[in-house]
């Protein structure tokens, strides 16, 4: 009798749990207009790479030179400058200020 009454609590609260993440994803879909869409590309400067972070189709941050070094220096690469923007990106989307630092960009492997 007591493992009857365990399986039909596990059953229920496994169901809950299900119908809870149901919910939530039908009340805040991916694609709904409550949230404003975030990405980022890389583009070519006079003398290397640079990104754009966009928030709702519109440029928020424009970065033609490396955050955080002396001088003004673009991205060696293009992927250079995607992999900071994709860090920026997961700064942004979990509610961190998308500063950059040199630490940062040392455990990226961009070089100065």
């Amino acid at each position: 009798m007591k493992s009857t009454f365990f399986y039909i609590a596990v059953f229920c609260l496994l169901s809950a749990c299900y119908s809870c993440q149901d919910n939530a994803v039908a009340a805040f879909p991916a694609n709904s207009k409550d949230f404003m869409p975030v990405g980022s590309y890389a583009f070519k400067t006079g003398d290397g790479w640079g990104y754009a972070i966009t928030v709702d189709n519109k440029i928020f941050i424009k970065q033609s030179i490396i955050p955080c070094i002396a001088g003004e220096k673009s991205f060696a690469s293009q992927a250079d400058a995607e992999k900071v923007a994709d860090l920026v990106l997961t700064k942004i989307k979990t509610h961190q200020k998308p500063s950059i630092f040199k630490s940062e960009l040392e455990k990226l492997g961009i070089a100065e």
